[in-house]
């Protein structure tokens, strides 16, 4: 499929899209459909040269993806998924009203365009329209990707340090998996007495009650089976590859999921962290596929940064630790809402 890229030049638009992504209902339909929480207001593009004009115009003519509003009170809106410099998540807005001018575009994302690209009135804005990635492989991390384990997470160490004045909060746990940070050495303050005594037996204590905490907190993230099962279909090879040496692993084997996976590569059988491309490229050696042409799926800016250091297309979810605009700022291929979309934006060549 070829690849369609436009440009139009930047200027002030009225105000009236900041009045239009600010709505509850155009906000979770931009999230759950584009992976976008979109920064207030759009970006307006004027199209000068007359083959981005015939671009658009023959894009404007396809569906899209569709934000649909509760009642006749707005228009409905088409969307196109987008990478704006070769860069960053966003999408091209279309308000299905009468009269909108044809050289016209207005591109929404989960960052501030002119501030990201440093833009002013004048400035030409390339944007290249998103089509499925060709891979032959696909490459899972864990945590947030294929196991809701944040809560886990929080649990577990609420317990291991029930004894000191911690308060564990979600935030912190993202915070620490954004990070890659040890969560200890970020919580426990510098002056304490025997810090580094104390942080061992913390991660001794919650090793010991992560498989308990687990099974009652961790879950297998909806739609997975079936995403799975789609990609076997069409000749996909599975790997994962997880920074953690506990791993998550027990949702998954009690939905009898591991099957579907050619290999798991696991903290232990590395020697450098994420988002260092070792587990990665190990991965793709053992699957005998070129990095090229395999795609890694995570949460995390950090799995972002390894696939792209690996040579991988990066597919970032929101089901984990990263929000829309903390894995946009790193520039993933696509940004999805959830796994169960996996399958629309990947073609698989085997």
């Amino acid at each position: 499929m070829r690849r369609l890229n436009l440009s139009g030049r930047v200027v002030t638009g009225q105000g009236d899209g900041a009045n239009f992504t600010d709505l509850e209902w155009a906000q979770r339909q931009f999230i759950q459909k584009l992976g976008i929480h979109p920064f207030p207001g759009t970006l307006n593009l004027t199209i000068e040269s007359p083959n981005d004009l015939r671009i658009w115009m023959e894009l404007r003519n396809s569906s899209g993806v569709q934000v649909v509003p509760p009642d006749d009170r707005w228009c409905t809106a088409r969307c196109y998924p987008v990478r704006v410099m070769n860069h960053a998540p966003g999408a091209i807005v279309y308000p299905e009203v009468a009269g909108y001018p044809e050289d016209q575009i207005e591109v929404i994302a989960a960052l501030s365009l002119r501030q990201l690209f440093d833009l002013a009135d004048g400035d030409l804005l390339a944007l290249e329209v998103n089509r499925p990635l060709k891979v032959g492989a696909i490459i899972f991390d864990v945590d947030g990707t294929l196991v809701d384990s944040i809560d886990a997470y929080r649990v577990v160490a609420q317990k291991a340090a029930e004894s000191l004045d911690i308060l564990v909060t979600s935030e912190m746990i993202r915070e620490a998996l954004n990070t890659h940070q040890s969560f200890w050495e970020m919580v426990l303050p510098q002056e304490r007495d025997s810090r580094g005594q104390m942080i061992e037996e913390l991660k001794s204590r919650a090793a010991d009650l992560w498989p308990q905490v687990l099974s009652v907190h961790g879950r297998v993230m909806p739609g997975l089976a079936e995403t799975l099962a789609i990609l076997r279909s069409r000749g996909a090879k599975l790997a994962i590859f997880t920074g953690s040496n506990i791993g998550t692993f027990q949702p998954l084997e009690d939905q009898d999921l591991l099957r579907f996976f050619d290999i798991i590569v696991t903290g232990r059988d590395v020697d450098k962290r994420k988002p260092d491309p070792e587990g990665l490229l190990k991965c793709a050696r053992m699957l005998a596929m070129s990095p090229a042409r395999c795609a890694y799926v995570g949460d995390t800016p950090i799995d972002i940064k390894a696939s792209q250091a690996a040579g991988m297309a990066s597919v970032a979810v929101l089901s984990g630790a990263g929000d829309s605009a903390l894995l946009s700022a790193q520039g993933p291929d696509w940004i999805i809402h959830s796994i169960a979309q996996l399958p629309d934006v990947l073609e698989i060549e085997p």
